[in-house]
């Protein structure tokens, strides 16, 4: 993968290691998930799934991109969830018969 360098400044740097904080991740990992959100491909994978306070501040970017395919999440008790579309495969939403 390629390394990219950006020249931040002190106060935005700053910023960016509290919001990485408060998501459990590394400011690396928030800065490569919003680049990637920001140019409309999907931040998260099931290895490597995006945070709810990501998930807070980002809501309509990351619902467009569950509208076209599955996002990953993880909350703050390290609890994993998929968020997708209702329309993105209705048996995923048709409640499964118990056998009995």
């Amino acid at each position: 993968m390629p390394d990219l360098i950006l020249n931040l400044s002190y106060d935005l740097y700053g910023r960016l290691c509290e919001l990485a904080r408060d998501d459990g991740v590394s400011a690396e990992t928030l800065a490569r998930q919003t680049i990637t959100l920001k140019v409309g491909c999907n931040p998260s994978s099931e290895e490597d799934p995006i945070s709810t306070g990501f998930l807070r501040r980002h809501t309509d970017d990351v619902l467009a991109i569950a509208d076209r395919e599955a996002v990953y999440l993880k909350d703050s008790e390290d609890r994993k969830f998929v968020l997708v579309s209702a329309d993105y495969d209705p048996r995923l939403l048709t409640p499964g018969t118990s056998g009995g």
